[in-house]
């Protein structure tokens, strides 16, 4: 990993399979995601991706948290990077309202996020919905041909 300062941000170069940080660090720098794609992982569970544009981090850093997820690259990844003091100074410059209210829109929005964890990965629900629509079509195939044997008698 590789970090270059800019002002008040750092670029950040990521090779494939790199950590960013791991669940339960310290959330003092937020991320948006220029270019290149990360992994996701809540519990050694995958959680899902980010990509180009993505920013993430945020919430953890403006309300002091643990980091909630383990992030890593899967491809090589250009990062932007914002710490506390660097996001205080953008946020200062803002009036005390909308500083306040971006902190409670944050809290609000962890409060509902806290302890939600996806029960399956986007393949393992693939799998259910295949093997449920599988078994509604064995069904249809059953019913159709009992309703062809039942009424072939009648004209």
């Amino acid at each position: 990993m590789k970090k270059i300062t800019h002002g008040q941000t750092n670029k950040i170069l990521m090779l494939e399979n790199e950590i960013l940080f791991n669940q339960g660090d310290d959330g003092n720098k937020a991320y948006m995601i220029v270019s290149g794609r990360l992994s996701v992982e809540v519990d050694k569970n995958d959680a899902g991706y980010m990509s180009d544009g993505e920013v993430f981090g945020e919430l953890a850093l403006l309300l002091n948290q643990k980091r909630s997820a383990t992030v890593k690259s899967i491809k090589p990844t250009e990062l932007i990077e914002i710490n506390k003091d660097g996001l205080d100074s953008i946020l200062n410059s803002a009036s005390k309202v909308v500083k306040g209210m971006i902190i409670k829109l944050c809290e609000e929005l962890s409060k509902r996020t806290e302890y939600q964890k996806v029960p399956f990965t986007l393949d393992e629900l693939n799998a259910k919905i295949d093997d449920e629509n599988d078994l509604i079509s064995k069904l249809a195939r059953q019913i159709f041909y009992r309703l062809d044997k039942s009424t072939s008698h009648v004209e």
